[in-house]
């Protein structure tokens, strides 16, 4: 609920800060105790003081409720007429390519309305009316909630998305983020006109623990009304998880709210929206990036993606831990002086900066790696592409996990340096830490050691079948230092990872995907080349596919034939637990590079086959298995 600051009666802050967060507790619930008191003795009478004074004021205030209410029509019209221009500029953008760019125009259209009924709420107030800005009132005081209670609108549109599922951030059906996108405009409106009355209520004469009192109801009203509706949205597709966090932020900020009242202090209730407000836009544009990502079919634009959400979360992160110490240390417990916090502040900023710089150096150096370690189609012969491969599988994993830990170590220990904190005993803890293990645990950092460079090596995974340290069988779990294998007769082995040695993996057999694309006429070099480029990159693209392709992707023209026509055939080794799932996919993907491409007109459908490898050995005929997927079959 988005109350405003107005509504609370004028009251000095504590003179002094205390001691220490128990005083301050102390001091904030005797204080909420004796105002809590005061409320309840205040509610008989509640009543007859409303009868009292709105009667008697209700002439006077007649000319004033219509001007505001004239200003406030005024900027919801504007609001509506910008919404209703832009109606097709929005809907080209629900249709967009990339999901972010249509999300972010999309969003800019409609924070573009808000803009317009704000510029219309300063204008009638200032030039129409003759208010001067920051002046009290029912008119100016009606007009800016009303710009408030548009700005929340949007922000729920811009979430929930009700008539473009494709770019809505929640999981919710339409007709549930309708319902949500409604009852949220209801609730905001509820919330924003109550604290413009009440205050309209405190000038006419109305006492203020009855103000407070009657926000308090209000506020437990819109509570409950928000918490109903959450548990209507879970029909509708809200997952368990998400309706506890967002019920939790609502009773919460109740809570706050009615803390507020009760001390005449907002800074816990202001800091806990300004927290939760962040969280949301970070969550809007993590979730809005991650679409982007799953519709991108361009690798480099994925790694770009990815790197700006590492840099999106960690910038969140650094704000909410801000304004968390700034609400909550500083100027709710007095952990931090009034004195000392400019300059505390200063240094949390400029820890935080640090630490958002290192993990995005962090990610970019994982993205360049992972752009490094992917094989170009083009521009290369197929021996030069394999050596360069071999040679930076073997040595980029480690240069990565060498480099990123570097620079948490050193980017971790600068910001604590910055904070104040003497990092020496640290590194010396560290340092004698280090050689007690290295004394004292050799046979335990062999077996770390051995498996971190099985893993950098990508030698086993869960649920694979391998022989080794004289023992087969299926690979169960993963831990520190060891491995589980269950061999046929159930029995389980147990093996440290430094005494595995060579390693026979059995799951790791390859099947051969042709892919052929036939051809009514010969296609120009240039749209062939194309074609190749797009169709490697596109089955790269795919996560699945690109982790269980094996060595290159070829592709060639073959010439029309005296009993055949001319076609396209690319080919492929792909791990066989992934081949049999992946057919309509690479079809797909293939047939999408022809459209762009702008191949010839194809008479037939693009057909996928299964085989096995060229020079693989025969398999035993099987019922069920890889060598039963292994037999060549066509797409339709």
């Amino acid at each position: 609920m988005q109350l405003g600051q107005t509504a609370a009666p004028t009251v000095s802050a504590p003179g002094t800060s205390v001691a220490s967060s128990i005083d301050a507790f102390e001091r904030l619930a005797g204080q909420a105790e004796g105002e809590a008191l005061t409320i309840i003795a205040a509610a008989p009478r509640l009543p007859g003081a409303l009868w009292q004074v709105l009667p008697g004021n209700a002439g006077p205030l007649l000319p004033e409720i219509g001007r505001g209410l004239s200003v406030a029509a005024a900027v919801v019209l504007a609001y509506c007429l910008v919404r209703y221009l832009s109606r097709g500029r929005r809907a080209r953008a629900a249709k967009a390519r990339h999901a972010l760019a249509g999300m972010v125009v999309l969003a800019g259209f409609e924070l573009l309305a808000v803009v317009a009924a704000g510029v219309t709420a300063r204008g009638l107030l200032v030039r129409g009316l003759g208010i001067a800005p920051g002046s009290g009132g029912f008119a100016p005081e009606l007009a800016i909630a009303t710009v408030r209670w548009l700005l929340g609108l949007t922000l729920a549109l811009i979430l929930l998305q009700p008539t473009v599922p494709r770019f809505r951030l929640a999981e919710l059906d339409d007709e549930g983020a309708r319902k949500a996108v409604w009852r949220i405009a209801v609730l905001f409106a509820i919330g924003h006109a109550h604290v413009v009355l009440l205050n309209a209520a405190q000038r006419a004469g109305l006492e203020a623990p009855m103000v407070r009192l009657l926000s308090c109801i209000v506020a437990i009203g819109m509570a409950a009304s928000a918490l109903r509706l959450l548990g209507r949205l879970r029909r509708h597709g809200l997952r368990p998880a998400t309706h506890g966090i967002a019920a939790t932020l609502v009773s919460a900020a109740l809570m706050l709210w009615i803390w507020g009242w009760l001390t005449h202090e907002f800074d816990l209730y202001y800091g806990a929206i300004g927290t939760i407000t962040v969280m949301l836009l970070a969550i809007a544009l993590d979730r809005a990036i991650v679409v982007s990502i799953r519709d991108s079919r361009r690798r480099s634009a994925m790694r770009l993606l990815f790197l700006l959400r590492v840099v999106v979360d960690a910038v969140a992160a650094a704000f909410v831990i801000r304004i968390l110490v700034d609400f909550w240390a500083m100027d709710t417990f007095g952990l931090i002086s009034a004195a000392e916090w400019p300059g505390f502040a200063r240094r949390l900023n400029f820890a935080s900066f640090v630490l958002v710089l290192g993990i995005t150096l962090a990610a970019a150096i994982h993205a360049w790696t992972e752009e490094r370690l992917t094989p170009p189609e083009a521009g290369m012969s197929l021996d030069e592409r394999q050596q360069r491969a071999a040679r930076l599988s073997s040595v980029l994993p480690i240069l990565r996990f060498v480099a990123i830990g570097l620079i948490g170590v050193v980017f971790s220990l600068v910001a604590l340096s910055a904070l104040g904190i003497d990092t020496t005993p640290i590194m010396a803890g560290a340092g004698i830490a280090g050689l007690a293990i290295s004394f004292g645990s050799q046979t335990l950092v062999k077996d770390v050691v051995s498996g971190v460079f099985y893993m950098v090596d990508d030698v086993f995974r869960l649920g694979e079948t391998i022989e080794a340290g004289g023992r087969s069988g299926r690979l169960e779990r993963i831990n520190l230092r060891s491995v589980r294998l269950r061999d046929d007769a159930g029995r389980v082995h147990t093996i440290p990872l430094g005494d595995l040695g060579a390693v026979t993996n059995h799951s790791r057999r390859l099947l051969r995907l042709t892919v052929s694309v036939p051809l009514e006429a010969m296609p120009e070099q240039a749209k062939f080349a194309r074609f190749s480029r797009n169709a490697a990159a596109a089955l790269r693209s795919e996560p699945m596919i690109h982790a269980a392709i094996a060595g290159d992707i070829g592709v060639k023209l073959r010439e029309p034939g005296e009993d055949a026509g001319g076609e396209i055939v690319l080919s492929f080794n792909m791990a066989a637990a992934a081949a049999g799932h992946a057919q309509a996919l690479v079809q797909r993907l293939v047939e999408e590079a022809i459209e762009e491409a702008r191949l010839p007109a194809v008479p037939q459908a693009v057909s996928v086959a299964v085989s096995d490898p060229p020079g693989a050995p025969a398999q035993a005929p099987q019922a069920d298995g890889p060598a039963a997927a292994a037999q060549p079959q066509a797409m339709p």
